[in-house]
């Protein structure tokens, strides 16, 4: 009987698809009032590693700044973020950011570090792949199919797309010189 219950667990737990991720999105303006800074760069290593209490895998990626779009940052950013691989144990959680040494990025850094370490604002709206194709350098939103968008409301809201990398650079110096000049007048 305990093993025919096994069996039933199993099978219901196989059965079950991924749950998705659910988060409330962001705007391009949301997403620069909460950063400190937004680069455009290059990932030199990730490494993964158990928290002190061994309760959760996190990683942490290098990237190398090779274009400072807006606000400040050191010439490489540590980036850290949730899951990764540990020997054996591997955890993906949808919805965060993940890096590939060797992959170009546009980031949104958020304004809250620990100490050098960066997060992405707003988990993986504020991560781009930067890849290249027949019409040039393009921003390719990260986020993955189980992730849910969400308005404020609890309403679907639209996924990012894909658009040309100068033009997306481009808005983000603009808002970033209109918060800035905001920020200088409230003082």
């Amino acid at each position: 009987m305990k093993k025919c219950l096994l069996a039933v667990a199993v099978a219901a737990l196989v059965a079950v698809p991924a749950a998705a991720s659910t988060f409330v999105a962001m705007d391009e303006a949301e997403l620069m009032a909460a950063s400190s800074a937004v680069v455009q760069g290059r990932v030199l290593d990730v490494r993964s590693y158990w928290t002190d209490d061994r309760s959760l895998i996190v990683s942490e990626a290098r990237v190398l700044v090779e274009d400072l779009v807006a606000g400040e940052a050191p010439g490489i950013v540590v980036v850290k973020t949730f899951g990764g691989r540990v020997g054996d144990f591997k955890v993906v959680a949808h919805g965060f950011p993940s890096f590939v040494a060797g992959e170009r990025v546009l980031l949104f850094l958020g304004a809250e570090t620990e100490g050098d370490v960066y997060r992405v604002t707003g988990y993986r709206l504020g991560q781009y792949r930067v890849r290249e194709t027949a019409k040039g350098l393009v921003a390719e939103p990260t986020l993955d199919e189980g992730v849910r968008l969400i308005t404020r409301d609890g309403v679907p809201a639209p996924r990012p797309r894909t658009e040309g990398l100068e033009l997306l650079k481009e808005r983000i110096r603009e808002r970033g010189e209109r918060i800035g000049n905001l920020h200088r007048q409230v003082r």
